[in-house]
């Protein structure tokens, strides 16, 4: 199935829009409107509360509640993953917000791509790099450094390559303590990307938690980490290291 954004499609579904297709029978009242719930079947005429002030639901007989999703798992008894495909299939929205996701940053990146070239001006031994544990070498070896100027200015620029070895961006490193942690160019999704799958061969991969980590283990004589670009990892970035490993042979993967 393909990524559909829960919260576009909150954003732009009116709950009360959804009542006839999951043929729900409520009256209007002051503001909500309230009926029987077909999924508990018990509670009364009035039990199943929808709010479109507050975008919300809540039903009495089965004690919960919870926006235009959860409304639909509600009464169509699945899970949340299964209600958003319904949602998006009834408005249209779901393809609409996955297109918009994934084909403009795409296509930004692309353009990046082809006119990006290396920073020469980042500093690899500067005092703020060495302070996270890294090497100039190592910095030299990643085409990293401090960036003393530019959108990264302050940071440990790190380049940021597809699987090819093309460089699409740059991404900054705190040094400081600042936040966030990392930061990254307008147009440049991190939701779409891996980080140091341009050097991984056959054999066991080791995921890591940031770029730093990478390198860092890298540093240390573990040449195959990788690394999300993100706090929280989405179930499609799970399916892009999937693809990657099987791309690369990678037989095994490990958390460090």
């Amino acid at each position: 199935m393909p990524f559909i954004d829960f919260a576009i499609l909150k954003q732009r579904v009116a709950i009360e829009s959804m009542l006839p297709a999951l043929q729900l029978e409520m009256r209007e009242a002051h503001g909500q409107y309230r009926g029987p719930c077909p999924a508990c079947q018990s509670g009364g005429k009035r039990t199943l509360v929808v709010t479109p002030a507050k975008a919300a639901f809540y039903c009495f007989a089965g004690h919960t509640g919870g926006d235009v999703i959860a409304l639909v798992a509600h009464v169509r008894d699945c899970s949340m993953k299964e209600a958003a495909k319904f949602l998006a299939e009834e408005t249209g929205q779901g393809r609409e917000a996955d297109d918009r996701r994934r084909t403009v940053p795409e296509e930004r990146s692309k353009e990046v791509a082809r006119s990006l070239q290396p920073l020469a001006y980042l500093q690899a031994d500067h005092d703020s790099v060495a302070g996270l544990g890294l090497a100039p070498e190592t910095c030299q070896a990643f085409g990293a450094g401090y960036a003393p100027k530019g959108i990264m200015r302050g940071r440990l620029a790190i380049p940021i390559r597809d699987g090819q070895g093309k460089l699409v961006a740059y991404c900054g490193q705190a040094v400081n303590g600042d936040s966030p942690e990392l930061i990254f160019p307008n147009g440049f999704d991190p939701r779409e990307h891996l980080f140091h799958t341009e050097d991984i061969g056959e054999g066991e991969v080791v995921l890591m938690h940031d770029p730093l980590e990478v390198m860092l283990a890298w540093q240390n004589g573990i040449a195959n980490g990788v690394s999300f670009l993100t706090e929280t990892v989405l179930p499609h970035q799970l399916e892009i290291l999937a693809a990657f490993m099987d791309k690369a042979r990678c037989e095994q993967l490990e958390l460090a």
